[in-house]
């Protein structure tokens, strides 16, 4: 079956390319591409929610900010995120690993941490793997500071748990941009070449 894949965009035109570049060139999986504009507002993936059931019908489906690169691995990312969601009926939500997106990354955070997948409180929609069944069940108000971290919340108490795949990064690089208070592409060249191969965490996230 065909993944549905969506982009949130923010009008950061030179984010999403890279984002879309990477997607294209390291996704082997068969999925279809949606993108969602969401410029006017920049609410988020959880106030479009409604709009993700419209334009979707894959089940899980995956959701990323535009602003977010997928790794180059072998099977691909997608692979390995639908494979985990198969084995686990229970794991609601599922998303790459990253370091600073994940608010669940932190030790007080996380449940239980396994070779594959981490079970954990929260979440950043980071290639952010979503059932359909909780489409239009864990939306939150768009007044959330953490709107992500309120749709894991809102998961846990249809019992199904939250987690990210423990070996497998992805790279942030608007929040990157933020922290460092550069320009993005100074450590999309330093921190994540294009011909990064690697289940290790970026060198950004080497103690």
């Amino acid at each position: 079956m065909t993944t549905d894949l969506v982009i949130l965009t923010c009008g950061r035109v030179d984010l999403f390319r890279h984002t879309l570049a990477h997607i294209r060139s390291r996704t082997s999986t068969p999925h279809r591409m949606c993108v969602i504009d969401d410029f006017t507002t920049r609410v988020g993936i959880a106030a479009n929610m409604r709009t993700l059931q419209d334009v979707t019908t894959s089940d899980p489906i995956v959701c990323v900010d535009d602003d977010i690169l997928c790794p180059e691995l072998d099977p691909d990312w997608l692979a390995r995120g639908l494979a985990e969601m198969a084995k686990r009926p229970m794991l609601g939500m599922l998303a790459l690993n990253n370091p600073q997106a994940n608010l669940g990354s932190g030790g007080r955070h996380v449940i239980a941490r396994g070779p594959d997948v981490t079970i954990c409180r929260n979440v950043g929609n980071t290639f952010l793997f979503i059932r359909r069944c909780l489409l239009g069940k864990i939306g939150p108000s768009n007044k959330e500071r953490h709107p992500v971290k309120a749709m894991c919340l809102a998961a846990a108490k249809l019992d199904y748990d939250v987690g990210y795949l423990t070996g497998v990064y992805c790279q942030h690089i608007g929040a990157l941009s933020v922290r460092r208070k550069r320009d993005y592409t100074e450590d999309l060249r330093k921190v994540y070449p294009v011909n990064s191969d690697t289940l290790e965490p970026p060198k950004a996230y080497k103690g």
